[in-house]
């Protein structure tokens, strides 16, 4: 028996003509020996890896482990393996990563901010790697599945103004810049102006995204003289919601009697306060399917794409205790 016909049938090799007696003698032979392929030399010798690389910034927000779940079940689904890298948040300091993956990767899901791209962490590599985009509505050539966040952000305030507060403040990291490109606080924004109430800012003590920060801040919060202090609090996302929460109830204010809270993003841990949390539920699992889908279809396909796949995917208002 050739090596050349042990290859094939090791190496799945469907067009080589062998018959089926052979190919049980040779699996047979290989159990027996423990064989295991070594899949570094397969990989260079069919020219791709089986594996797909998810990108993913902000692990220590619950709500991105949903997202990496449900990624790696869309991503094993399709008969690919996974290898996962956390990529340091825009609006922290970071450098180029050339390595970013550990093993070489066919393809990559990576949730980026809308200025973020796979180069900035993959360097040169990136040009030749199929990429689909995930979070962020973008304007560039690119494959991407974002999410209404304007849309969401507007549900939320125009719920809290019909609730009859008065004294909304949006709360965010310390080192964010509510800008052009926080679309959730445009949407703030626009709805307090709309309702002629004056938008107000918080910021956490420190940049971290957690309930710590968020902690700190309703602790803040309550110290504040009562006609100072916002009847409503709008957070970035679920963490710092939960945080302001428990700190203004350590602190004895009364939630929502004394101040209203809500966040966004639906992570489950938010039902499980005293009062459920009023949120912004944004769709992760199927943001993660449908992008796996897109770039399995990339990676079946030769051809450069006719059209980008650009999709928006609608946000829910959940409304609970809080508010």
């Amino acid at each position: 028996m050739s090596i050349g016909t042990v290859s094939h049938v090791l190496n799945g090799n469907t067009k080589a003509r062998i018959s089926k007696v052979t190919q049980d003698r040779i699996r047979s032979a290989a159990k027996e020996l423990g064989y295991r392929p070594n899949q570094l030399a397969r990989s260079l010798w069919r020219g791709k890896t089986d594996t797909i690389g998810l990108l993913i910034s902000g692990f220590r927000n619950p709500f991105f482990v949903d997202v990496v779940e449900s990624a790696e079940s869309a991503v094993l689904a399709c008969g690919y393996r996974v290898q996962s890298a956390s990529a340091p948040s825009a609006h922290g300091t970071f450098r180029a990563h050339a390595d970013v993956f550990n093993w070489p990767v066919d393809g990559v899901i990576m949730w980026a901010d809308a200025g973020q791209t796979l180069a900035t962490y993959m360097g040169p590599r990136a040009a030749q790697t199929p990429v689909v985009y995930i979070g962020s509505i973008r304007t560039d050539d690119t494959d991407w599945i974002g999410f209404d966040s304007y849309g969401g952000g507007r549900l939320l305030t125009e719920h809290l103004v019909a609730k009859g507060y008065r004294k909304i403040a949006y709360a965010y990291p310390a080192d964010w810049q509510p800008g052009h490109e926080d679309v959730r606080f445009l949407a703030f924004r626009d709805v307090c102006s709309e309702a002629g109430i004056t938008p107000r800012t918080l910021l956490t003590a420190n940049r971290d995204e957690t309930c710590s920060a968020g902690l700190d801040l309703g602790l803040a919060i309550a110290r504040m003289r009562p006609s100072d202090r916002p009847d409503a609090v709008f957070c970035h996302n679920d963490t710092i919601a939960m945080g302001v929460y428990s700190g203004l109830r350590r602190a004895g204010l009364r939630v929502p009697d004394d101040v209203a809270v809500a966040g966004c993003d639906g992570i489950e841990f938010a039902q499980c306060l005293e009062a459920p949390l009023t949120t912004i539920r944004i769709p992760g699992e199927k943001i993660a399917e449908q992008a796996m889908h897109v770039l399995n279809t990339r990676l079946k396909s030769e051809a450069k794409p006719a059209q980008r796949v650009q999709t928006i995917l609608p946000t829910e208002l959940w409304v609970g205790g809080t508010t």
